[in-house]
């Protein structure tokens, strides 16, 4: 008898201890979790420096994350540390083949490194991923523009934006910079010019610069959209 209940004994503490193993790791499942959270609601408060910090602990703890990757590329891209962005941009593609969204962050990296023929690649491939990623098609003209020097195809690009994106408060003025670059008597200014080529095209306030999240006008309870395919998860922002 003393043997029996001393392997009954045995039986219960193995399961006791199983039960407390299990409950320890969901308590750091969950603290994972909230950690990302956290990362996340930060990131839409402009908290970038804490935000940043409890994204690089989920990714240690979770480095399947893609999202985190992409969130964090945001915040280095904000702080014009371009390399490390791109890596992480490309981190975030491993892991989400199918996001559209990070293959125009690469782009834009791309387009700020001043690699033309790279930045079109990245842009076209988020395009042909997501048609809804209207904003691809302006900077693909932007990267004409002001990279390559290409008027006919800045042109046939924005031109291309303006079908899809008919709502741009920017329209006008656009139209209106398509319309010089058509002229045959209109020259860009070259390279190293002291005239700014948004200058030349009377785009006034227009500022051409690359579009990263706008997180100072998202509240935290939208971070769902980031993994949306909505346009309005892109913008221009002259904060940069």
């Amino acid at each position: 008898m003393p043997d029996k209940y001393h392997s009954y004994k045995i039986v219960l503490i193995a399961i006791l201890s199983t039960c407390l193993t299990l409950t320890s790791l969901e308590a750091q499942k969950k603290e994972t979790e909230d950690n990302y959270k956290k990362a996340v609601k930060y990131f839409f408060q402009s908290k970038f420096e804490m935000a940043e910090l409890l994204f690089q602990e989920e990714l240690k703890k979770n480095p399947e994350n893609g999202m985190a990757y992409s969130y964090l590329g945001d915040i280095y891209l904000r702080k014009k540390r371009y390399d490390g962005a791109l890596n992480l941009y490309k981190k975030a593609v491993d892991l989400n083949p199918g996001s559209a969204e990070d293959y125009f962050r690469i782009g834009q990296v791309y387009y700020l490194k001043g690699m033309g023929p790279a930045a079109l690649e990245n842009f076209k491939k988020s395009l042909e991923m997501n048609k809804n990623l209207k904003y691809a098609y302006y900077h693909m003209g932007l990267t004409y523009l002001m990279i390559l020097r290409d008027k006919q195809n800045t042109i046939l690009s924005w031109e291309d934006y303006l079908r899809a994106a008919p709502e741009d408060p920017q329209y006008d003025k656009i139209r209106r910079a398509i319309e010089l670059l058509k002229d045959p008597n209109f020259q860009l200014p070259p390279l190293g010019s002291d005239v700014p080529i948004e200058e030349a095209l009377h785009l006034g306030g227009m500022v051409l610069k690359d579009q990263v999240r706008k997180a100072e006008e998202k509240k935290a309870g939208h971070a769902e959209k980031k993994t949306k395919d909505k346009i309005e998860d892109i913008y221009r922002d002259d904060d940069l």
